[in-house]
């Protein structure tokens, strides 16, 4: 009870009971974040709407910006911890700006890198700044403990995702080709040696020249689409599945826009799709990516807490 007789105590007292009573009714304020650079929005929002070719929505435009404020964040961090200080990437680009911006002077590198740091040059540079988010990125992930995908993991991505694996039936085939205005003997020529099941090599001799050449080795219907057309792979894919091809033989004449093709089916692969096994090393990898991209966001959004965010 002295303590509290003493006047000297009491004003002590009082101004700790008001310190703590101003740091919690006035709390200091927190740095601001934001708004959103509305030029990196604008250049980000016209590059999507030109490679999907129609009006972005309102959650597309917010999405933008906030990717923008998350990029803006993982700078400022970089900036405050020293990050972008160390990276000697950065500071190769800032001396090659300002030799760019003084080519006639002559300084040594460290003067010039010291005066780019000033003038804040790493500010407004979007290589600097693309540079600085990614090296952040790098750091947070090697905070973490490094993924490893359990087999349940593996297994559950690989059922989610199987269409992936399925990989397409395949041929090997030779072909002969008469293109649209070739007279009619030639045709009935070609057509009577190909009766006879002579060999590409052979019939060849009665072909017209095919730039794209005459053989084609372990080739998907997408593949022989995209070469001959979709009018040549659609017919071929209806011969072949209403036959069963077991053995070397002529199908044919098949249409494409070029003209007459008849084939010589070499080899035929079914199609199938991949084991677990074939692809659990892919399936590792993206496991592991996105598990670094959440331990970001993770860092991010408890990064956020210190801010206060402007949109």
């Amino acid at each position: 009870m002295r303590f509290y007789q003493s006047i000297a105590n009491q004003f002590v007292f009082a101004g700790v009971v008001l310190f703590i009573l101003n740091l919690w009714l006035f709390p200091e304020p927190k740095p601001q974040l934001g708004p959103p650079n509305p030029e990196r929005v604008q250049l980000q929002a016209e590059a999507l709407q030109q490679l999907q070719q129609t009006q972005l929505t309102d959650q597309q435009i917010e999405r933008i910006k906030q990717r923008e404020l998350r990029e803006e964040l993982l700078f400022v961090e970089a900036i405050e911890r020293g990050v972008i200080n160390q990276d000697l990437v950065v500071q190769r680009r800032l001396i090659r700006n300002m030799r760019f911006m003084s080519p006639e002077r002559e300084a040594t590198d460290e003067e010039l890198l010291s005066e780019a740091w000033e003038l804040r040059l790493h500010l407004a540079d979007e290589v600097v700044r693309r540079r600085t988010v990614q090296v952040m990125e790098t750091l947070i992930v090697a905070t973490q403990p490094p993924h490893t995908a359990t087999d349940a993991e593996l297994l559950t991505e690989y059922n989610n995702r199987i269409s992936e694996f399925e990989e397409p039936e395949r041929l090997g085939f030779a072909h002969v080709f008469l293109r649209p205005d070739a007279p009619d003997e030639r045709a009935e020529t070609l057509m009577s040696a190909v009766k006879k099941r002579i060999t590409p090599d052979e019939a060849r001799s009665s072909s017209d020249v095919f730039l794209a050449g005459y053989r084609f080795r372990n080739v998907s219907l997408l593949d022989i689409s995209r070469q001959f057309g979709d009018q040549f792979a659609l017919e071929l894919a209806e011969i072949l599945d209403s036959r069963e091809i077991t053995e070397e033989t002529w199908l044919g004449p098949i249409t494409s826009i070029f003209g007459q093709h008849w084939v010589w089916v070499e080899s035929r692969r079914p199609g199938r799709v991949k084991t677990l096994d074939e692809v659990s090393v892919d399936l590792s990898r993206d496991l592991r990516r996105v598990a670094e991209d959440a331990a970001v966001e993770k860092w991010v959004e408890a990064q956020l807490a210190s801010y206060e965010v402007i949109l």
